[in-house]
């Protein structure tokens, strides 16, 4: 996730950051240029949106089953956007009709935190790295046993007992939970 000003001038600086990460975890070419054209228009309306005294807009990229979600954050509690369908003559508005077009899905929702967050999904994959011949791949580690917890020392009167789970079910309910506390953690439905 990535923090910037809400200024044109951070717009470059995060599709430049967007294009490095998603290279950098080895997405598929074309995905990476679509992710480059989402992320700047997206970026742009928030900033544009934005007031002078916002403190910044938010980015977070993230890659799932084939699949490459864009979300952005703006602080303005404004209305929701909608895609325009300017006229030819029209010199803007044609930034989500150009992510509804790169795009399998999008979308905006209220943040429970304040602000707007839009989103993008598209299909991406991530590549396996081709090694070189002379490359030499790297060591297999030898599993260790993961030590037992330690016991807690006395706990203070009046807190409650603290107790630890490995149930892989009772993590993954509270996970779970913990993600449905603000719809910023809420993905959508994958490709």
């Amino acid at each position: 996730m990535a923090r910037l000003s809400p200024c044109d001038a951070a717009v470059p600086v995060v599709r430049a950051q967007a294009v490095a990460t998603l290279t950098a975890w080895s997405v598929d070419s074309q995905a990476v240029e679509v992710a480059e054209l989402v992320v700047s228009e997206l970026v742009t309306n928030s900033v544009r949106a934005s007031r002078p005294r916002d403190e910044f807009v938010a980015v977070r990229l993230s890659t799932t089953s084939g699949c490459v979600l864009v979300e952005v954050w703006s602080r303005p509690d404004t209305t929701l956007p909608t895609a325009q369908h300017p006229d030819g003559d029209s010199e803007s508005g044609r930034g989500l009709c150009l992510v509804e077009a790169l795009t399998d899905r999008w979308g905006s929702y209220r943040a429970t935190s304040g602000g707007i967050v839009v989103w993008a999904q598209f299909p991406g994959a991530v590549v396996p790295v081709q090694r070189l011949h002379d490359e030499q791949p790297l060591p297999a580690r030898t599993a260790r046993p993961v030590p037992e917890p330690r016991v807690a020392p006395a706990r203070a009167p009046g807190l409650p007992d603290i107790t630890f789970s490995t149930d892989p079910a009772v993590l993954a309910r509270t996970a779970e939970r913990l993600r449905a506390l603000d719809a910023w953690h809420h993905h959508p439905v994958p490709c």
